[in-house]
C-alpha cells in the first residue's frame, strides 16, 4: 500500500472550504427513504479496484442488501489523479460522500472545516470499536474527522546473506545501526540502512516538533543539533545514504539490488520484492523495525472521511463505519498484508497463526509492531507543510552541507510562519 499521498493541496483545500458548510445531516436522506426513493452514496478509494475489485464489490452488494433503498457508487481513483478529481468534484457541487484519505490529507481538510466531526455526528457504538491511538490520529482539539481504516505498521525486512557476510547481528535501534554502519559497509560494500525522513527521526527520538498547544515550533534545540551532526558524520564518510531519506521507492531499489541490508515497510511489500527481485526475496528475514529512543515505530494509516459537502451525513457515516468494522477489516487483511484499526479484529489469531511462510511471519511481526507504533500525527491542520519545512533542514545540512544551526533557525522560522498563517 502506498504510504504517501498528495503533495500540493492548496487548490483542493480552497475548493473544499467554499463548500464546507453546504452538506446535510441526514434529514434529506431520511425523507428520500420514506418516499421510497433510492439514495446513492458516492464512495471513493485510491488504487484498490485493480487488485481488490471482487472483494469490494461483494462487500458493497452485502451492504445494499442489508440497507434497502441505498445504492453505493464506488469510484476508484488512480493515485496521481486524486487531487484534480477531488477539486473538480467539490467545485462542481458533486463531492463524494465517503472518501479514502491518509491522515495528513484528512487533517489538512479538517482544518478548513471541510470534513464531518465524527465525535459529534457518529454514535458512541460506531466510535467504540477502534484502537484508541488510531482513532485519535485524525483528532484536532476535541474533534475527530476520520474512521481509521487499514494500517500498515512498519516491519523490518533484512538481507540475511549480507549480515552473515559481515558476521554482525541485526540492530534494533537507529543508534546501534549508526554505530555499525561503517564496519558493515566496509565488510559488504552495502549500506546497512537508509534513514527515515528527518521529521520521522525527530518523532522517534522523542524530540518535540511543536509545543503542547501546537502553536510554536520547539525542535530547534541542542539535542537536534547533536543528532544531525551525528548523522552527518556517517553520511560524509559515505557509509549511509546522503540523499532520499524516507524515500521508500529509492530504498527498495537499493534493497532489491543487494546494496541495502535493511528496509522498513509494511508486509504488503513482500509481493513486490518477490516479483521484482526473486533472488533477494529468498534471502529475506523479518524483524521488528528500527526504532529511536522511545521504541516507537511508524504505522501509516488510511482513513475514511465524510465531507461536510455531502448531503447524506447519517448514511455516509453508517457506510464508512460498515467498511471499517471488525468483520470487514479482518476480511480485507486476509487479502493483503495490512493490519486492522479495530480492537477486536486486531486481536484475531489469524495474525499469528502462520509461522511457516515469509508472508505469515510478516503478518505476525506486523501484529507485534503495531503494539508499539502509531501514525506520526501532530494534531494540527497543516501538518504536511510543516513536515516539508522540517525536512528542508535535513536537505540543507546533509545534502547541501549548509551550517547546522543556521539551517535549523530557518526551519524554525518557516514552521512558525506556517503556524501563524
Amino acid at each position: 500500500m502506498k504510504k504517501k499521498m498528495l503533495s500540493a493541496l492548496l487548490c483542493v483545500v480552497t475548493a473544499v472550504s467554499m463548500l464546507a458548510g453546504c452538506g446535510g445531516t441526514g434529514a434529506e436522506n431520511s425523507e428520500k427513504k420514506a418516499s421510497g426513493q433510492e439514495e446513492t452514496l458516492e464512495f471513493w478509494t485510491i488504487d484498490l479496484k485493480a487488485t481488490f475489485g471482487d472483494f469490494f464489490n461483494e462487500m458493497i452488494q452485502q451492504y445494499e442488501k442489508e440497507n434497502p433503498g441505498v445504492k453505493i457508487n464506488w469510484t476508484d481513483i488512480p493515485y496521481d489523479d486524486v487531487q484534480s478529481k477531488l477539486v473538480t468534484a467539490v467545485a462542481g457541487g458533486t463531492a463524494p460522500d465517503v472518501v479514502n484519505l491518509n491522515t495528513q490529507m484528512t487533517l489538512t481538510l479538517a482544518g478548513e472545516g471541510a470534513l464531518v466531526d465524527l465525535n459529534k455526528e457518529a454514535t458512541e457504538e460506531q466510535k467504540s470499536i477502534y484502537i484508541q491511538d488510531l482513532w485519535n490520529s485524525a483528532k484536532i482539539g476535541d474533534s475527530v474527522y476520520a474512521f481509521p481504516w487499514y494500517a500498515s505498521p512498519d516491519i523490518m525486512f533484512y538481507n540475511k546473506e549480507l549480515f552473515d557476510q559481515a558476521k554482525m547481528e541485526v540492530p534494533t535501534t537507529y543508534d546501534e545501526a549508526l554505530e555499525m554502519s561503517e564496519e558493515f559497509y566496509n565488510k559488504t560494500g552495502a549500506y546497512l540502512f537508509q534513514p527515515a525522513e528527518f521529521f520521522n527521526i525527530l518523532y522517534e527520538e522523542n524530540i518535540d516538533i511543536l509545543n503542547e498547544k501546537g502553536t510554536k515550533s520547539v525542535f530547534n534545540t541542542e539535542q537536534t543539533v547533536d543528532l544531525l551532526e551525528k548523522y552527518k558524520e556517517y553520511t560524509d564518510k559515505g557509509v549511509i545514504p546522503k540523499t532520499n531519506w524516507g524515500n521508500w521507492d529509492e530504498a527498495l531499489k537499493l534493497f532489491e539490488s543487494g546494496k541495502l541490508a535493511i528496509v522498513s515497510s509494511s508486509g504488503s511489500s513482500l509481493s513486490r520484492i518477490k516479483d521484482e527481485a526473486p533472488d533477494i526475496y529468498e534471502k529475506i528475514q523479518v524483524s521488528t523495525p528500527l526504532t529511536g529512543s522511545i521504541g516507537l515505530s511508524r504505522n501509516a494509516l488510511m482513513n475514511l472521511v465524510v465531507p461536510e459537502a455531502s448531503n447524506n451525513h447519517e448514511e455516509a457515516i453508517k457506510f464508512a463505519n460498515y467498511v471499517t468494522n471488525d468483520e470487514n477489516q479482518l476480511a480485507f487483511c486476509k487479502q493483503v498484508s495490512i493490519f486492522p484499526s479495530t480492537i477486536k479484529a486486531s486481536e484475531d489469531s489469524y495474525f499469528t497463526s502462520d509461522t511457516d511462510t515469509l508472508e505469515g511471519q510478516a503478518n505476525a511481526m506486523s501484529s507485534k509492531a503495531s503494539q508499539s507504533s502509531e501514525d506520526f500525527s501532530l494534531g494540527v491542520a497543516n501538518q504536511e507543510n510543516i513536515q516539508s519545512a522540517v525536512n528542508k533542514a535535513y536537505e540543507a545540512i546533509i545534502v547541501n552541507g549548509d551550517d547546522v544551526q543556521k539551517s535549523l533557525n530557518q526551519a524554525e522560522q518557516d514552521v512558525n510562519k506556517l503556524l501563524k498563517d
